[in-house]
């Protein structure tokens, strides 16, 4: 039977594509699924690296809110104005990109396992490092808006000097309780080991938890060469709710012009 065979037919089917087009807009966030999206390098490099992540970005294919990040740093308080813990801006971000709005020290010691969680409203940012004992929190409302993907990164940079080798791993992930498994890094004297984790399908508002452990044989690192990052942000590879707005009001508008001509046609 046509689609467009009545007047009827048409208001059934205007209200059924408006139904659907809100039902987009309306259907449960919990309903949506997480999913672990294969890696693809963008480069002639067959690994998914610093460099491809890059390549999403300057792409648009993947816009950072915020990061969350865990670092060696000097693995302790003060000096050299280091940090342990961080809630970091979009590292395309015009003013102060890529640094902390919120900050914190932390002696991780070695081979340690600290639990950590990551709660995020869509206008709050909750990110905790804690054992039975303590706990170190960092909060910030600077950042707002839907997000879809979570990018995990670990690095553990080469071994130099009486630092032989470094570690660093992410297990026991779990996002709004879907078990997601785990990511890590483990270098040698001789060679680095980056890794990437990358989560699609996430709707705010969210809760992320899991364990993470710095170690190291020798000196211990610093900086930033023993170090994860949560980045979590938008992808352009879905459609957002304006554009599918955009998409029922062209739809509806068709098929209102549709209708007319179809009209006019048979009064001639």
């Amino acid at each position: 039977m046509p689609l467009l065979s009545k007047s009827k037919d048409n208001g059934q089917l205007l209200l059924t594509l408006g139904l659907v087009a809100l039902g987009l807009f309306i259907l449960p966030n919990s309903a949506k699924a997480v999913t672990l999206v294969p890696l693809t390098s963008q480069d002639a490099d067959a690994d998914f690296d610093d460099t491809d992540f890059n390549l999403l970005l300057d792409k648009g294919d993947f816009q950072e809110l915020f990061v969350a990040e865990g670092r060696i740093g000097n693995n302790g308080f003060g000096g050299n104005n280091e940090r342990e813990l961080g809630i970091n801006r979009d590292v395309r971000a015009i003013v102060n990109a890529g640094q902390p709005v919120a900050k914190s020290d932390l002696v991780w010691g070695n081979g340690k396992i600290w639990d950590f969680s990551l709660e995020y409203t869509g206008s709050k940012v909750t990110y905790k490092v804690f054992d039975a004992n303590q706990t170190y929190q960092l909060m910030t409302q600077e950042f707002n808006g839907a997000v879809t993907d979570i990018f995990f990164r670990t690095f553990a940079n080469k071994g130099s000097g009486n630092n032989l080798q470094n570690a660093v791993s992410l297990t026991n992930l779990t996002f709004n309780n879907t078990a997601l498994g785990s990511l890590g890094s483990a270098s040698t004297n001789t060679t680095a080991d980056l890794d990437y984790l990358h989560l699609a399908g996430i709707s705010t508002p969210f809760t992320l938890t899991g364990k993470t452990a710095f170690s190291w044989v020798g000196t211990a690192p610093s900086r930033s060469n023993l170090a994860f990052q949560i980045k979590v942000g938008t992808s352009q590879s879905v459609p957002e709710p304006s554009t599918l707005g955009a998409i029922f009001l062209a739809t509806i508008t068709g098929a209102a012009v549709f209708k007319r001509q179809k009209i006019a046609a048979e009064k001639s």
